[in-house]
């Protein structure tokens, strides 16, 4: 069961153990709304239910938090549920659509995916040699020294307008199945873990009080 809630719509699909689909479903806005019915249709029209279900497939970011979160939840309560283990692999967004543009784009060699992430601040993925790298975040300001061709994933919600010169890219989950096999972007962990932009930081507690500076 393949669940992707990083964007704007809720992606969800059930595949095969060859990496065919079964169904797929794509809606949205709105993963509160639409994830647990975008779930229980495509198990539907698969012809299968929840305890059928041998590995979950999630997307693990960056996007949407709250979507993520949500099916973070999910998976983990019908793991918790389940009589019997279940597999959970995660999968990064732009890692996902750095497939599908080498796919595409065969002779591509050297390329940078950038995904809104806050202001002055990209999700930033570099392709060298035909080989997509992890993300990491990347100044605006750092753009003007990259030669190499660019390339913008839009998000619903974005606070900046993409570098000029870049080409845009449409996010596509439901065409997993074309590089499923082929690729290594999926990875495996016993609990669901999601992208940690920049990693975790952590104030040191004081125990004072806080109190209104003197006028």
């Amino acid at each position: 069961l393949v669940i992707d809630c990083s964007d704007g719509e809720v992606f969800c699909g059930v595949l095969d153990r060859d990496a065919h689909w079964l169904s797929r479903k794509q809606s949205g806005p709105g993963a509160m709304e639409a994830l647990f019915p975008n779930v229980a249709e495509v198990l539907r029209e698969a012809d299968r239910s929840l305890d059928s279900v041998a590995r979950f497939v999630y997307c693990k970011g960056p996007g949407s938090v709250l979507g993520l979160r949500l099916a973070a939840m999910a998976i983990e309560t019908w793991c918790r549920l389940s009589d019997s283990p279940l597999e959970k692999s995660g999968y990064d967004s732009l890692q996902l659509t750095a497939a599908l543009l080498l796919l595409d784009k065969p002779g591509l060699e050297n390329a940078l995916i950038l995904s809104d992430w806050k202001k002055d601040t990209w999700h930033a993925l570099y392709i060298d040699q035909g080989v997509a790298g992890s993300v990491a975040p990347l100044q605006t300001e750092a753009l003007q020294t990259i030669d190499r061709p660019l390339y913008h994933l839009p998000r619903r919600k974005g606070w900046q307008a993409p570098p000029e010169g870049a080409q845009t890219l449409l996010y596509e989950p439901s065409r997993m199945d074309a590089v499923l096999m082929r690729t290594n972007f999926l990875q495996s962990s016993e609990t669901v873990e999601l992208f940690q932009p920049g990693g975790n930081t952590f104030a040191k507690w004081n125990p004072q009080r806080h109190r209104a500076k003197p006028a």
